[in-house]
């Protein structure tokens, strides 16, 4: 199994807005990124300390596309997932589904821009807009359309469905069923311990549905061995990324690398 860390774009690096993450999480020693695609998160791009950047995925040019494959390139390691984060701050001016049209457009613009930097999946979710599940299904269909021109898994995350008001994890397992892509399935992320179910319980009810994986710090009240049996026997080995902060990179992959030798 590989391990990625999610990071974003920066300001005022010189070279392009990811090289200068691409090449620190490879000298920490990280296979790959998962690129959070957030124009503003966590704080507002004009403070000085914001180091996420100005960039929705349609802003982001066809000439800075190329610079960050050529960093790739150059700094050995991938940008393996990328995640819709925006869709929080969407939801909270459109809470509801049916005023997803535009939301739809920008999901889309995120899964060319993950697919043209080489990414093999995308988290994507709704944040807390609500409505029917002809429109969720609506949005979702339009986006793994999307996914399936471009080669690209679309990965709905496990935790944040139960925000539409539709139903929780075996809800999202029956929209994953219903819409019978390949390139749709669920962007497993355990919130044990406080969710209801421990990861290798989630894991082994989505089963092969699972796209791709996300992991906080690693905790005591995670039973690893379970989980990674879990894993296995859904057939999943890609990527375990960590959803951690900056100041966390460096720990959490001693930390990964500590539960693959004891309970790999």
């Amino acid at each position: 199994m590989k391990v990625s860390i999610r990071v974003g774009f920066r300001a005022n690096d010189p070279v392009n807005p990811l090289d200068s993450a691409l090449r620190e999480c490879k000298e920490i020693g990280y296979d790959g990124i998962e690129l959070m695609l957030s124009p503003n998160y966590p704080y507002q791009v004009s403070l000085p300390w914001a180091q996420r950047g100005p960039w929705a995925a349609e802003s982001v040019s066809s000439v800075q596309r190329d610079s960050i494959r050529q960093s790739i390139a150059r700094h050995g390691i991938e940008v393996a997932t990328a995640s819709s984060d925006w869709a929080w701050q969407y939801a909270s001016f459109s809470g509801r589904l049916s005023q997803w049209d535009r939301g739809v457009e920008l999901l889309k613009a995120d899964v060319d821009l993950a697919a043209d930097l080489g990414a093999k999946a995308i988290l994507i979710h709704v944040g807390e807009s609500q409505g029917t599940w002809a429109e969720i299904r609506s949005i979702v269909s339009r986006v793994v359309e999307r996914g399936e021109k471009r080669r690209l898994k679309i990965g709905f995350e496990a935790g944040i469905f139960a925000r539409t008001g539709l139903g929780g994890l075996p809800e999202l397992i029956k929209l994953v069923d219903e819409i019978g892509s390949p390139w749709f399935g669920v962007y497993e992320h355990c919130y044990w311990p406080r969710g209801e179910q421990q990861p290798h319980e989630e894991i082994a009810l989505v089963g092969k549905r699972m796209v791709a994986l996300h992991s906080s710090m690693p905790n005591i009240q995670v039973d690893y061995r379970k989980m990674l049996a879990a894993l296995g026997e859904v057939g999943y080995d890609w990527m375990w990324t960590f959803e951690v902060g900056w100041d966390q990179a460096r720990a959490a992959i001693g930390d990964y690398r500590h539960l693959m030798k004891t309970a790999g």
